[in-house]
């Protein structure tokens, strides 16, 4: 099989961790994105609450759930789920876990 610049294989970009709830797995694409699959785990209770990100994500979530917290709505989303959210201050979020369960998913990151 021959390389690919549109191949990233997984074995090549190791799961490591960022945080003690938060693990990444992360491809550079070359074309202004980066590729992920990310495991995040619970929010204990009394965390401080995510910053703000006002980076653009497509997601699609594998398993669990995730929320995240807008200006003006909240959305949760489980397993088959996908989201867009634009970069920009108009479209920040806050990303949390609820539930006791670690939610995975895959996503771009842009902007």
């Amino acid at each position: 099989m021959t390389d690919s610049p549109y191949l990233f294989r997984a074995a090549d970009h190791p799961l490591r961790d960022v945080t003690p709830r938060l693990r990444v797995r992360e491809a550079q694409t070359g074309f202004g994105l980066a590729l992920r699959y990310q495991e995040r785990g619970p929010d204990p209770d009394g965390a401080p609450e995510a910053a703000w990100c006002e980076t653009g994500h497509s997601i699609f979530i594998l398993s669990g759930r995730i929320r995240y917290r807008f200006d003006t709505h909240t959305v949760e989303a489980g397993p088959g789920d996908m989201l867009h959210i634009p970069a920009g201050a108009a479209h920040r979020h806050k990303p949390s876990v609820p539930g006791p369960d670690w939610v995975r998913y895959v996503l771009t990151e842009f902007g």
